[in-house]
């Protein structure tokens, strides 16, 4: 047998180059806790200060929760414009269509003056809100610390929910309104007077306000968060009292509470049977929803919307809102383009008040059938693409976008019997801007997962190449 001389060089040894390792999503470099500030300001305006902290400019009413928008929507703007990846995606364009729809119904109802001083404050909730909370909550993990970071004002208003229900006096809007004054009434966009703040019990306890505009208001809020707690993934302390503070919603005592009770318990239960039966998928549980809500709505002879009212505390009310379904769809088709605005809408004369319980149709109603119509193929967009991305995503991430799904569910079901307005539209706009971060979140994240695998997949062929 013959051996290699000693000076002989050693055939060269073929290593097959390492695979890339994909780094998670927490090794991407995260944004200063700075960015949350301007949120942060507006939540905790409405979480501490009621609606009677305001004044007027122009005619403009501007609570303690619109001037902290006008004034952090100037951050809010600086971080996007300075961004690099500050591309909209498709829930930004109809957000931004949507608030120039609502000025242009106004401008067109009441003339161009009168017109944008009445839709500057409903433009400042809607879009503004929106543009804030899109600049500062981009990822997961900012999400977190937002709740994080929030969680002594949500404390704050579920607290003073609990002390006037259990002392059977209100406490915070009085008190207010002895320093600013009561709010003003309006009926049809004029004033009427001062507003009274009713004292109403239930089950042997007084229906609380706290910072709210109204209980129902305050009820649909504070429920609404209990999802977001719930899959927040924060530990300790901060998750049980987040859930605890979010519970105090119940001491509203209104229907709104109630039904944002059902809607978010049943869908954590759903949440913890479903794996014991792993061949349904989510997508099978919500088409069978779909189908028996359709169903139902179809077969009951005045649809689901009263169906929903009688899942409250005060069922007789059930009629009156399925009143107000039928008066209010007839002003829609009347009006179907720029809606009615702040006018008074044909009903029966003996429905005394003009307000609308329904979010949806009361948009419908003032600024045509597009704003919702926009607004809800946004919403379900969002919900279904989050849905579709979910499985790719780690445990950790993708139960905190479950919990974001859900308080969206939550909003929009409970928004069949409520209008948002005031603070509470703040909030309902805030996670449709949540809803949009976590979808361009996710988005970019599966885009990152797909560069890695092709690069593997190119480094293994590569290998392959090399062995042969």
């Amino acid at each position: 047998m013959s051996y290699p001389a000693p000076n002989m060089p050693a055939a060269p040894v073929r290593q097959t180059p390492p695979m890339p390792q994909m780094p998670p999503p927490a090794m991407i470099k995260a944004r200063p806790l700075s960015t949350l500030i301007p949120l942060l300001v507006v939540y905790y305006s409405f979480l501490l200060l009621p609606p009677e902290a305001e004044f007027s400019i122009y005619g403009v009413s501007l609570p303690a929760y619109r001037q902290a928008v006008l004034l952090m929507s100037v951050p809010a703007f600086w971080m996007i414009s300075g961004s690099r990846k500050a591309a909209l995606n498709q829930i930004d364009i109809a957000i931004i269509f949507i608030s120039f729809w609502m000025m242009l119904s106004f401008m067109t109802i009441y003339g161009v003056e009168s017109g944008f001083v009445r839709g500057a404050g409903i433009v400042i909730d809607t879009g503004l809100s929106f543009m804030v909370a899109r600049a500062c909550i981009k990822t997961p993990d900012e999400l977190r610390r937002f709740l994080l970071l929030a969680l002594p004002g949500v404390l704050f208003a579920g607290g003073m929910l609990v002390l006037e229900s259990f002392s059977g006096k209100l406490l915070l809007r009085p008190f207010f309104a002895s320093i600013f004054g009561s709010l003003t009434s309006y009926a049809g966009g004029e004033v009427t007077g001062t507003i009274q703040l009713d004292q109403e019990y239930r089950l042997g306890l007084l229906r609380a306000y706290g910072p709210f505009s109204h209980p129902i208001l305050a009820g649909a809020v504070m429920i609404g968060f209990l999802p977001l707690y719930y899959f927040s993934g924060l530990r300790s302390w901060p998750y049980v009292l987040g859930i605890a503070v979010a519970l105090t919603g119940f001491f509203s005592l209104s229907s709104a509470a109630f039904l944002a009770l059902i809607v978010a318990v049943g869908a954590i239960t759903v949440y913890h049977v479903k794996p014991l039966f792993p061949r349904i998928s989510w997508w099978t549980i919500v088409s069978m929803l779909g189908v028996f809500v359709t169903a139902v709505h179809v077969s009951a002879q005045n649809g689901i919307i009263p169906i929903i009212a009688r899942l409250t505390l005060t069922p007789h009310t059930a009629d009156y809102r399925r009143l107000i379904w039928e008066f209010g769809s007839i002003s829609v088709a009347k009006n179907p383009w720029f809606g009615i605005g702040y006018k008074q809408w044909e009903r029966a004369r003996w429905m005394f008040g003009d307000s609308v319980d329904a979010h949806f149709l009361l948009l419908a109603m003032r600024h045509g059938l597009i704003v919702p119509v926009l607004l809800l193929a946004a919403i379900f967009y969002g919900v279904v693409r989050l849905g579709l991305a979910m499985p790719r995503l780690t445990q950790r991430e993708r139960t905190l976008l479950i919990g974001v799904n859900m308080t969206m569910a939550v909003y929009l079901i409970v928004g069949q019997t409520v209008n948002y307005f005031g603070s509470t539209g703040l909030v309902f706009m805030t996670m449709v801007a949540i809803l949009a971060s976590m979808l361009s979140w996710a988005e970019a994240e599966l885009r990152r997962q797909n560069q890695f695998r092709l690069m593997a997949n190119r480094m293994r062929i590569y290998g392959m190449m090399q062995q042969a």
